[in-house]
């Protein structure tokens, strides 16, 4: 066999294997682990909006119980921590944990170990919890706020198959969340009552890995 045919083989085979390899799209059962970050606005009625960054920690697992068809059902569990002021009550060093359930979708046949997807899931159960700092006749006063939000979280990607079961992830999210106050406090005062809910549109970049069975 010549150099040239001999090359040929191999990179149709290698071709071949990418386009057949195993997905951990096509996987039972999925993890998924991403990083990535954060960027929205804060918008209360009357008030301009606050703009904020933050790191994104994402956990998924999601579960495929049908051969064959390309969905899959999971729940999603994300911690960000903000470093910003937001509001009229001076919030500071903003933390958020939240579960979502979620669907994904993707395209049942890689292309060269490529599979796009898309999932949509909502807000079941979170908790935003900040400090506050405020300046009262020259004193500074602190305390502690918390919120729950409820809202849609949307995202497209893409999974790269790197080995089988193992791949890469690159997304792009996007949510739109109304946060509520559960709790409210500064310098012993307590702020709760007649607070208005916050808006919080964002937009997240995550890259990660995934692994399935």
């Amino acid at each position: 066999m010549t150099l040239s045919k001999i090359i040929g083989s191999t990179a149709l085979t290698l071709a071949a294997t990418a386009f057949l390899a195993p997905s951990t799209a096509s996987a039972l059962i999925e993890g998924e682990l991403s990083v990535g970050k954060r960027n929205g606005t804060f918008k209360q009625s009357g008030q301009s909006g606050k703009s904020l960054a933050s790191s994104s920690l994402q956990l998924a697992g999601h579960l495929d119980p049908i051969p064959l068809i390309p969905v899959g059902f999971g729940l999603r569990v994300i911690s960000e921590t903000y470093d910003a002021t937001i509001a009229t009550h001076g919030v500071k060093s903003l933390t958020s944990t939240a579960i979502v359930p979620e669907v994904v979708a993707w395209i049942p046949l890689p292309l060269m170990g490529i599979n796009p997807f898309a999932r949509v899931g909502y807000t079941l159960i979170s908790a935003y919890k900040g400090k506050t700092e405020l300046s009262v006749l020259g004193a500074t006063v602190s305390g502690d706020v918390a919120y729950k939000s409820t809202g849609m979280r949307m995202a497209a990607g893409v999974v790269w198959d790197v080995l089988p079961f193992v791949s890469l992830t690159a997304a792009f999210e996007n949510s739109t969340e109304t946060l509520s106050m559960t709790e409210g406090n500064i310098g012993g005062v307590d702020i709760k009552s007649g607070a208005k809910d916050i808006d919080f549109t964002s937009t997240a970049i995550l890259i990660g890995a995934t692994v399935g069975i």
